[in-house]
């Protein structure tokens, strides 16, 4: 399911990755997030709320938080994702009033990511305990010395636990869910629903619910075991002509639904639903090493 929850397989207790051109769909996961702009330009949006970072700045997202990441050509992002529970004793009840980093991030965080992909690598006795306790010790800096701590709204973060519940309403009822249905859902008039929805997710809700009928017309054109014709394949993933249908294909994927390369997916991985694995990550993305 896009923009959703992503959930990791990995078992350690952190993990790290550097990419070219990071561009993913909106998502979120239990675990924090530590990204940091090695070089070039990267909008990373977090609620909200889009972030232009260039050079040397890092940003922090807390779990459970909705984001997305938009790298320029060329750009080099470098991420660590690590378990919630490291840091929760200064998280559970105050939140950064920015997501942006002070200036001492620029030389600490990417040591940090060094550190911590070394110990992964290496391996060696009590390899864990240093990762939690350097990120501990960063932590405590950013929180003591950093940008101003504000207390959580609780009014904006029952929006934002609504919003989550509402990707799954589409995902169980994607073939005939409407816009007033999910307006509906979120108790917000509809043109208040259409500027929040398009603020968090980066794509209007016309657009996310086709993405998603499209996924699962795409699931039935590989798996079409009862033999049915694309007009009845369209007509089950909602929509209501086949003209229409053609031209959402076309639109999303570049192809028709006859032409469709065996081997296309949305995204660079196979998507699952939120009961399995979701990977944001678009195809253009270069994972350099992690």
């Amino acid at each position: 399911m896009l923009a959703n929850f992503e959930k990791r397989e990995e078992k350690e207790c952190a993990w790290t990755g550097r990419y070219e051109s990071l561009h993913n769909l909106p998502h979120w996961h239990l675990e924090c997030e530590l990204i940091y702009i090695e070089k070039g330009t990267v909008t990373v949006s977090y609620n909200h709320t889009a972030y232009q970072l260039h050079d040397r700045e890092a940003v922090f997202i807390q779990s459970g938080e909705i984001h997305y990441i938009h790298g320029e050509s060329g750009s080099i992002t470098q991420i660590l994702m690590f378990n919630a529970s490291m840091i929760q004793e200064i998280t559970r009840r105050t939140a950064l009033a920015s997501p942006l980093l002070p200036s001492f991030s620029a030389t600490a965080v990417p040591n940090l990511f060094k550190t911590v992909k070394k110990e992964l690598e290496e391996k060696q006795s009590f390899y864990e305990m240093k990762i939690i306790g350097m990120i501990r010790c960063l932590f405590v800096d950013i929180y003591r010395h950093g940008i101003p701590i504000e207390e959580k709204s609780a009014r904006f973060h029952t929006s934002m636990e609504n919003y989550k519940n509402l990707l799954n309403e589409i995902e169980e009822k994607y073939s005939y869910i409407t816009f007033s249905d999910a307006s509906s859902f979120m108790g917000f008039s509809e043109p208040y629903f259409s500027k929040f929805f398009k603020n968090i997710s980066g794509m209007t809700f016309s657009t996310y619910l086709n993405i998603i009928r499209l996924e699962k017309a795409i699931e039935m054109l590989r798996h079409n075991r009862q033999e049915l014709s694309i007009t009845e394949i369209a007509s089950l993933c909602g929509f209501d002509t086949i003209r229409h249908f053609n031209r959402t294909f076309k639109e999303i994927t570049g192809y028709s639904p006859s032409t469709l390369p065996k081997d296309y997916v949305l995204t660079s991985r196979s998507i699952k639903s939120m009961k399995g694995n979701f990977n944001p990550t678009l195809s253009g993305s270069k994972l350099l090493d992690s």
